[in-house]
């Protein structure tokens, strides 16, 4: 069987489904062919790639149409056209269109993620959720997977239009490379606060576990270190605040006297070392 001639991308949006070759073979055989590919002037199939092949398995010429007649037709064009033929033929589940209908979408609006909206014309705006319901009859749950799969890898979404629940492994794998992607995030937020790590873990001489687990444990260390001097800090500043409200407590320091928990003389001298101790310092 001879390969199938160059296509326009608007014909690859749509599952090719060899599977029926051989069926419209048959069909072809018996009732000649009744739909013509169709085709642009420079003889690129825009719908017809499963008949172009059955017609090359029954080793007979196929019948082609050409829709441009003599004015290039523009994407958004096709794309209607390549839809009109497709829905009346094919039975596409819901997840295969809507990896269809973001296919559509990246063609149409290739610097749109979501929503379609040129600057001054409020008509050109929509969001790519509608698109796929008025266009494909699809819902928000699975637009949105397809997009998500699209605006990641556009190979993966036209892999996974060829099978019917292609797209839930398509959107395991964009939400897996997610987590792998957030998980080197951190691991080099890690290791960039460690210089010496990252350098012998990109020479090979550590593994990446290697090097994240002495990273945490050089960080534990420095916790550690910052909650005692923070905890010093604190009792330093809590014996000045403490002495400063017995100094206008005379009553609780007679009876701290009296309960013998400070002499007089160790109050006394207590007393003289505080401004000693904060003379000459200042404080932002």
């Amino acid at each position: 069987m001879k390969e199938i001639p160059a296509t326009h991308p608007v014909a690859d949006l749509y599952p090719l489904n060899q599977e029926n070759v051989d069926a419209i073979a048959a069909d072809i055989k018996a009732n000649g062919q009744k739909l013509p590919i169709l085709t642009l002037q420079d003889g690129r199939i825009v719908d017809g790639r499963n008949r172009y092949m059955a017609c090359q398995k029954l080793g007979i010429p196929p019948k082609t149409e050409c829709i441009e007649n003599g004015k290039p037709l523009s994407d958004e064009e096709l794309v209607t056209i390549a839809r009109s033929h497709n829905g009346k033929r094919r039975q596409l589940s819901k997840m295969q269109a809507a990896c269809v209908a973001a296919l559509e979408w990246k063609m149409l609006h290739p610097g749109e993620n979501r929503r379609r909206h040129d600057k001054g014309d409020e008509r050109s705006k929509m969001d790519f959720h509608d698109f796929a319901e008025i266009n494909h009859g699809v819902g928000r749950t699975y637009a949105k997977q397809a997009l998500a799969v699209a605006n990641w890898n556009l190979e993966r979404l036209r892999q996974a239009k060829e099978d019917p629940r292609g797209l839930a492994d398509a959107y395991e794998d964009y939400q897996e490379a997610g987590k792998a992607e957030k998980l080197k995030a951190r691991r080099e937020k890690i290791l960039g606060e460690h210089e010496d790590l990252l350098d012998r873990y990109q020479s090979g001489q550590l593994t990446v576990d290697e090097a994240l687990t002495l990273a945490a444990e050089r960080n534990a260390e420095r916790e550690e270190d910052e909650r005692t001097e923070r905890s010093q800090a604190e009792r330093a500043a809590r014996v000045v605040i403490d002495f400063i409200a017995l100094e206008n407590t005379p009553d609780a320091l007679d009876a701290a006297i009296r309960l013998e928990i400070i002499t007089r003389k160790e109050l006394s001298e207590y007393a003289k070392k505080v401004p000693t101790i904060l003379a000459g310092r200042t404080f932002k």
